[in-house]
């Protein structure tokens, strides 16, 4: 699991990862809650490939996920 700490943003998202051993792989998110200050654990609905991953991975984008849909994740403690 490759992880990535994201700049503060509106949205609370504090860290990314995705699955680079597989050629195809959701993207994670991990953030916490405006209310609760509870961590909140995501991943994409969606899979993206590898190479797509990747770029948004480095660059940060953390928003492309919601392009595709999110839901609660049971992939969590990867930060």
């Amino acid at each position: 699991m490759k992880v990535k700490l994201l700049k503060e943003n509106s949205r609370n998202m504090l860290a990314m990862a995705i699955d680079d051993s597989k050629d195809n792989t959701v993207i994670y998110l991990h953030g916490v809650s405006k209310k609760t200050n509870e961590p909140q654990w995501y991943e994409s609905k969606g899979l993206f490939t590898k190479s797509t991953a990747l770029n948004y991975f480095y660059a940060g984008e953390y928003t492309c996920v919601f392009a595709q849909g999110l839901t609660k994740s049971t992939v969590t403690d990867w930060v």
